[in-house]
Order: structure tokens, then sequence, then C-alpha cells
């Protein structure tokens, strides 16, 4: 039997300031044929508005979409849109990095926290205006206080983002939510006192013995509560900062990647470039030449990696 070809589909991704938690694409570049661009999948949430228009999403099945139409697509979902022919649709987009906003806002639950992602990131799905007024009224206002800047919109585009996220995610229903495991608050504190020794400490050989001393447990013990507390081991949250911190290197110097691999904690180059590979899904030269824009970028695979429009 023929073994069947892989579907074309482009990863395209984007960049989101460290001040906000969110960027919004509006203006007449979103009016436009929708058909003509392939599958595609994005590195963070996308929350799309239709502000006229008709046609069909592609969202693993085919939905009709209208006017008000708000689609909520979770990253790594591809997806696709398709307007009627010869007419022009208007779309407005909002690319969120939920992980960083509600891992912020539920700092001392990071439990809940990861609890509410797994329901947002849990399906995509399209509502209406007419289904769920909230959200669609929600959408509009994070849209309008990022168009029109106006006195204290960060603060009110954060307060009706965390809104709109806890609508979203209650429309995702499980059988059964797991409830937030209660820790002790010198458990919390602990764990807090070992993320920042890792912040300052990430170049350093840092071995779990050494992050259990800080907690004052044994290293069992330390192991089952910082996984509670961080869904990841520790071993993988150190390697988690480090390549965080390589992502920056490359996006920003010229230097070996031998040179960033020992700078950011690893001693040799291939754990370097495994963990890498692991955590970011492509290689670091790779991973550089999509940050800066270059045309090299590399498309001979089923996925291509594009810079989000």
């Amino acid at each position: 039997m023929k073994k069947r070809e892989k579907e074309y589909v482009e990863f395209r991704y984007y960049e989101i300031p460290q001040r906000v938690p969110l960027i919004a694409l509006m203006g007449e570049r979103w009016v436009t044929r929708y058909g003509s661009d392939p599958m595609h999948f994005h590195n963070y949430m996308e929350i799309g508005y239709c502000c006229y228009g008709e046609g069909v999403m592609h969202l693993g099945k085919d939905v009709k979409y209208g006017e008000g139409t708000v689609t909520v697509i979770p990253k790594n979902f591809p997806h696709h849109t398709t307007g009627r022919d010869e007419v022009f649709d208007s779309w407005e987009y909002l690319f969120i990095d939920t992980e960083r906003f509600l891992k912020t806002v539920y700092a001392e639950k990071p439990v809940y926290a990861n609890t509410v992602l797994e329901r947002l990131h849990s399906r995509m799905f399209l509502t209406s205006r007419e289904e769920a007024p909230e959200i669609e009224a929600l959408v509009r206002v994070i849209l309008n206080e990022m168009r029109n800047r106006e006195e204290f919109y960060l603060e009110s585009v954060q307060g009706c983002l965390l809104t709109l996220l806890l609508k979203i995610a209650r429309m995702n229903p499980v059988d059964s939510m797991p409830e937030a495991k209660i820790i002790d608050d010198g458990s919390l504190n602990s764990i807090l006192a070992v993320l920042d020794y890792i912040e300052k400490h990430y170049q350093e050989e840092i071995k779990v013995g050494q992050l259990a001393q800080i907690c004052h447990m044994s290293e069992t013990h330390f192991r089952r509560v910082f996984t509670e507390f961080m869904n990841t081991s520790p071993a993988e949250y150190v390697n988690l900062v480090r390549i965080e911190r390589a992502c920056e290197f490359l996006a920003k110097s010229d230097e070996r990647l031998e040179d960033i691999a020992v700078k950011v904690g690893f001693q040799a180059s291939a754990t370097f470039i495994r963990n890498f590979k692991k955590i970011v899904g492509t290689a670091p030269h790779q991973w550089r030449s999509t940050a800066r824009g270059k045309e090299d970028n590399p498309s001979n695979y089923n996925v291509s990696v594009l810079k989000g429009w």
C-alpha cells in the first residue's frame, strides 16, 4: 500500500513583549480574501474575531463562520480559513501567552494555573455573538483597548483577559476537574527559594541534592513536592531555564553554539543541542536563523517555520 504523504502545514511563530501578555493584529492588513494560505499553527493561543464576512473555518472539521464569530485556537493546533469566493473578510486577532500570564496571576497557586491551562488548551472551537455574548464582548473590549491605548489600557486588558480565559476554560468541561492540591506555606516558600536559586546559578552545575538541601527536604520528598508545584521535574526545569537563556544569546549575538552551551550551563555541546531540540523542537542554528528572520529558515520538511505576519 502506498504510504500517504503528510499534509503540508506551516508553523507561524510570534514574539510577545515581556511587559504585555498578548499582541493584537488589527487594521486593513486583515481585510482580505481568505483561503490562499495553507494549514498552519502557532506558538501561542490565537483568538480570532470576524468583524464581517462569512466562510468556513477548518478546525479538524469544517465549521461555518460569520460576523461576530470568535475562534479559540490553542497553540500547536493546525487550522485554516476559507472565505467566500471573491469576497473580502475582515478579521482581527489576539495572540496570547497564556502560560506566562496565568502563572503570573496565580503565582502562589501553580497547580490551579496548570489546571486552567489544560482546560484552555484541550480543544479548538468556534462560537458566536449569539451563543456566547460575554466572550464576544470581552474580545471586542480587549481589541479596542489595544487599538486606542488610552490611559490604564494595559491594566484593563489584563483584567478583561483573565475573565475571558476563565470563561473559555469553562466552555471546555472535563468529567472531573482535579482539586488543586493544598501545599503548606513552608513548602511554597521553599520552592520559590529554589526557583530563585536556579535563576541565579543556572550557569553552574546544579544537582537535585543541592536544591533539596535548600528546602531542608530529602531528595525524594523534594522531587515530589517540586513536581506538584511546577508540573515538571527539577532537572527538566533547570534545562528549561538554560534553554530560555540560550535563546536570548542566539537571537542577540553571533557567539558560537559551543560557547553559548557553556555559558548557559551545558558542559557538552551535544547535550545542549539534544535538550534544545527536545524543548524548542528545532536545532539551535535553525532557531537562530528563524529568530532573526533570515531567508534560510528550514523549509525542506512537511512543517515549515515562518515568522507570524
